[in-house]
Parts: structure tokens; C-alpha cells; sequence
């Protein structure tokens, strides 16, 4: 039976207004599901659930979402739990329910934090308290003995030497990871996504500084996994993982909410069994490999590269990865090195994404 890892955000609000918001858009009319169609598609089809991450907008704005959190521990103690917070999570958990519900029910926990300086991270995330809620949250993990992951977006305005250098020194401080999320231009390629999309010699830069400093641990991006490392990793949107909406729609992917995207409604019976049977994401995402890439070394093991970047920037998934370097020689001679040890995450193999620890960890 094919269990799924889900990314879930319950709940449209947000108590932050981030220069870079992927969801803005969806989140701004949605008409939010709550409690009892929660509990209904959980008890519908648990059987089906690997793990669950709770993310976009803040969960822990909304009481009920502790409450939900509860009941699946209660009666579904085999699914994993996680939380991706912007800090909140340390303010919401004052209330002696929302703690307990936290303590018992949540197995892992994403702090977003995008730079070590307070000031800067508040104006990037248009919350002058954005800092300190973050901080708290990670104390607050500590404290508990919770699984902890710093978690800040890869764009062009925050991966410097600099800055990674800080939020490496903040995961040490309160045994942390850390994970960067690549920016994506949601909304489409203009002037203002161009003012955050990384370019690949900033990436690339980036990555390397890390393997030298500390450790990467974990690379879950088809294309720079192939030809960075000696490893290869499949894209899992639409196949070992969906999206869940505030609105119960159901996507391949994090990145992948617009409309010509969506394959059901968690208010719809049994519908996990459904997406399965009737190959609904199979067929949204045809992982047929671009013919540009024919020939190429890399053909198989990227295949492509990541969808999601495929679609956002070219409406298609019948062209290469934007980030292509057009290599189409042999691997890399001196091949990024992963540590992966005794590593263990929820988003690991749910989405693209890296995860690093710091040296000495």
C-alpha cells in the first residue's frame, strides 16, 4: 500500500506579510475547510498517511489546529506529525492546552529564519516581531528535546557568506539543522520575483562554501543532486508526496497550487484511495524526460530536473530545468560529499530540498 507524505496548511492566515510569500495569492479568498473536515479526511484515510507537515499559512493562529494535532496522536499514533512555523509556535503554546497538544503530538519542528541579523529578517518577513518568535520557538524545541530545523528561503538577498555563516552559529547555539528552500517565482518570472530568484553561480557558490565549513546531509533536488554529488534523487511531487490547501485542494506540490494543478478535495470520501486508483497524478505529471536532454550524461539521473521549476518558469514540463548549466560531460571530478549519518526528516524526500548540519554536530 503507497502511503504519502503530506504537506498541509490547515489554515489561510498568516500573522506575517514576507517579501517573497509563494501562497499569497491562493491564501487571499481561500475558503478555509476547519475541524471536522479535518478529522473526517484523517479518518478516512490514516491508513494511506506516512506523515504529515503542517505549513502555509501559521497553524498555530488557530487553536483548533492543536486540536487536530491531538486526536491524530490519539488515535493514529503511527502517522509522524511536523510543524513549520515562522516562530508563532512559542507564543500559541503559553496556552497549558496548545502546549500539551505540541508536546505529545508534534515529532519534528521547522523554524523559518532567513538571516542572523533581527533587523533584517523583520523586514524580509514584514513582522517586526519575526526575529525574537523565532529565537523563542527554537528554545522552546530545545527545552522539549524536539527535532529542530532552521529553515531559510535560498534567494538572491539572503545567501551570503555572511549570513550563513550566522544562521549556521544560531542552529549550534540550540542543536538545530538547517534546511534552504530555493526560492520560486509562484506568480510567475517578472520584476518583482527577479528581485529573489538565486542565480545558479550564487547557488552553486553557496553549496560548496557549506561543504567545506560544515556537512550536507541530505540534497533532494534531481538536478543539482546529479551532477553536484555522486547521488541521485527521483522529484517525489506527485508521487510519494501532495499538497493539502486550506481549501482541502489537493496538488503534486508545494510550489504547484495554481489551478491547472489541482486533482481533488480532501472533502471528497476516500480520496487518497481515489487519487491513487485513477492515477490522477501520474497523469497531471507526465515524467517524461525533455528532448533537449537527450544525449546528455545526466539524462537519466536528473531527467530533466525539478518539475515544479519546469512549470513556474516555462508553463511547461517539456523543457529542462531553468537551472541547467548545459553540462553534458562526465560527473563532477570532485563531487560534493553527503553525510548523511543517522539523519531522519519528514520533508526528506517530500519536496526538493537541502538539508546541512553545522561542523562539530
Amino acid at each position: 500500500m503507497r502511503k504519502w507524505n503530506i504537506g498541509w496548511g490547515t489554515i489561510s492566515h498568516c500573522n506575517m506579510n514576507c517579501q517573497f510569500c509563494y501562497s499569497k495569492y491562493r491564501r487571499k479568498n481561500s475558503k478555509d475547510l476547519g475541524y471536522a473536515d479535518w478529522v473526517r479526511f484523517i479518518d478516512e484515510n490514516h491508513e494511506k498517511i506516512n506523515s504529515i507537515n503542517y505549513g502555509t499559512g501559521e497553524n498555530t493562529l488557530d487553536e483548533s489546529w492543536f486540536d487536530l494535532v491531538a486526536y491524530i496522536r490519539n488515535h493514529y499514533p503511527e502517522i509522524r506529525q511536523a510543524l513549520t512555523t515562522n516562530g508563532h509556535l512559542a507564543e500559541a503554546v503559553k496556552d497549558e492546552k496548545c502546549l500539551n497538544a505540541f508536546i505529545e503530538g508534534i515529532d519534528e519542528v521547522d523554524v523559518s529564519l532567513d538571516f542572523c541579523d533581527a533587523k533584517k529578517h523583520a523586514e524580509f518577513r514584514g513582522q517586526p516581531k519575526a526575529y525574537g518568535w523565532a529565537i523563542d520557538t527554537l528554545a522552546l524545541c530545545e527545552k522539549y528535546k524536539k527535532p529542530t530545523t532552521i529553515v531559510f528561503l535560498g534567494s538572491e538577498k539572503n545567501v551570503s557568506r555572511e549570513n550563513i555563516d550566522g544562521l549556521f552559529s544560531i542552529a549550534k547555539e540550540y542543536g538545530a539543522i538547517l534546511r534552504m528552500n530555493m526560492y520560486r517565482p509562484t506568480e510567475g518570472v517578472n520584476d518583482l520575483s527577479k528581485q529573489f530568484i538565486i542565480s545558479y553561480e550564487t547557488f552553486v557558490d553557496a553549496l560548496n562554501y557549506i561543504a567545506k565549513q560544515h556537512h550536507i546531509i541530505s540534497m533532494n533536488d534531481a538536478l543539482f543532486s546529479s551532477f553536484l554529488t555522486n547521488e541521485t534523487v527521483a522529484d517525489p511531487s506527485g508521487d510519494r508526496s501532495i499538497r493539502i490547501l486550506a481549501d482541502g485542494s489537493i496538488t503534486p506540490s508545494t510550489y504547484l497550487i495554481d489551478e491547472n494543478y489541482i486533482v481533488a478535495n480532501i472533502t471528497e470520501p476516500n480520496v487518497l484511495d481515489k487519487i491513487e486508483k485513477s492515477n490522477m497524478l501520474t497523469n497531471l505529471i507526465v515524467k517524461t524526460i525533455p528532448s533537449e536532454c537527450k544525449g546528455c550524461a545526466y539524462e537519466n539521473s536528473c531527467a530533466g530536473g525539478v518539475y515544479d521549476r519546469r512549470y513556474l518558469w516555462y508553463g511547461t514540463l517539456e523543457k529542462k530545468d531553468p537551472y541547467c548549466p548545459g553540462v553534458f560531460h562526465a560527473r563532477n571530478n570532485q563531487p560534493i560529499e553527503i553525510t548523511a549519518s543517522d539523519f531522519v526528516s519528514v520533508h526528506d524526500g517530500y519536496l526538493p530540498t537541502i538539508f546541512f548540519r553545522p561542523k562539530g554536530d
